[in-house]
């Protein structure tokens, strides 16, 4: 069984200039994660209205 640590190692912006689907306003990174069988990096937005997207 592999065992993964949740270590953080980088701080990023958390203001983008992506914009909310439903409301428009300004989302905000929340996390960030690393598929670790691909290495594919995948960001995690949130907005004031509670919605949430993401992006690879």
């Amino acid at each position: 069984m592999d065992l993964f640590l949740g270590e953080k190692i980088a701080v990023l912006e958390s203001e983008t200039q992506k914009t909310c689907r439903s409301c428009g306003e300004r989302l905000k990174l929340v996390r960030t994660m690393v598929n670790s069988r691909t290495g594919a990096i995948v960001h995690m937005f949130e907005c004031r209205c509670g919605e949430r997207t993401w992006d690879d």
